[in-house]
């Protein structure tokens, strides 16, 4: 499994709430339908001293989902809507999208540490 999380910006004008809401019905409508492999789209509005209002969790099987998932937006008229949409509400060029290299799971328990995928 590999692990990415986006720190989302959103577009000038628009309120926190109207923003979430946005991004929340876009998940729905379109990234269920569009990438039904990700096991996980989770959406968190963040506070603080940030240019960011949100981070994005998702789960994808492999790398090969993600690298498919970049070539979908690109070159099929379903990820054309896609992108055109999620461009309405989301400044995506400055949104960064990092994926999770290596975690540790520390509990009183004890330390478990992992290299996802």
């Amino acid at each position: 499994m590999i692990v990415s999380f986006t720190m989302v910006r959103k577009r000038p004008g628009i309120s926190d709430e109207a923003f979430f809401k946005r991004w929340t019905e876009h998940t729905e409508a379109f990234d269920l339908k569009d990438h039904p492999y990700i096991t996980k789209n989770r959406l968190m509005m963040i506070e603080g001293d940030t240019p960011y209002v949100g981070i994005a969790e998702n789960h994808w099987p492999d790398m090969e989902s993600l690298a498919r998932t970049a070539e979908f937006y690109e070159k099929t008229e379903a990820g054309k809507a896609h992108w055109a949409d999620l461009v309405t509400f989301m400044d995506i060029d400055n949104s960064p999208t990092v994926i999770v290299s290596r975690e540790a799971d520390v509990t009183a328990a004890g330390t478990t540490v992992s290299t996802p995928g």
